[in-house]
């Protein structure tokens, strides 16, 4: 277990230990990431303990019901990992895969200024909502919240430096107050 760093600039905060699972040093884990793909892919994970960030060399990621279920290399009893319960995990920032043009991480999403393209502010980006055929993000401004379909035709202008999304409000997209 070595010792790291942990900030935003280089660590991504990817699930949170729910509990120890068995007696052989397994623990299961709420994702905030989109799928267990993105736990197979990488080899090590962060925790920030009372003893400062730890390194977590990952033996073995897998799907439990609405869970995942992790496996580190040198803890193989319940006792080694009953003190990263209820720590968050976070992975490396540049183990991160290379995405196509115009598709964007959650993480990077979330936040946002969201305007129209007349330039009326519709809210921040509060979260994303996968529906199967297309995401769904969820923008609130004070009480009102606006649902906005990841679409070509409503999303046109991402600007991730800036924090900033440009959208068309198509016909009955929004309320008339929104616009």
């Amino acid at each position: 277990m070595r010792k790291t760093e942990i900030s935003p600039e280089t660590s991504l905060a990817i699930g949170k230990v729910l509990k120890p699972w068995g007696l052989k040093g397994a623990v299961k884990v709420y994702s905030y990431a989109e799928s267990i793909e993105s736990f197979l892919r990488i080899s090590e994970l962060r925790v920030q303990g009372k003893d400062g960030p730890t390194v977590l060399s990952l033996e073995e990621a897998k799907k439990h019901q609405k869970g995942i279920l992790l496996k580190f290399k040198g803890r193989d009893r319940i006792e080694d990992v009953e003190d990263l319960v209820g720590l968050t995990l976070y992975m490396d920032r540049k183990d991160l895969p290379r995405l196509e043009e115009g598709e964007y991480y959650w993480h990077e999403l979330i936040g946002m200024e969201v305007s129209t393209d007349s330039g009326k502010s519709i809210g921040t980006l509060e979260r994303v909502l996968e529906t199967g055929s297309h995401d769904v993000y969820v923008v609130r401004k004070g009480e009102r919240e606006s649902l906005i379909p990841a679409i070509r035709d409503v999303v046109r202008k991402v600007d991730v430096p800036s924090k900033r999304m440009v959208i068309h409000a198509v016909e009955g997209l929004l309320n008339e107050d929104d616009l």
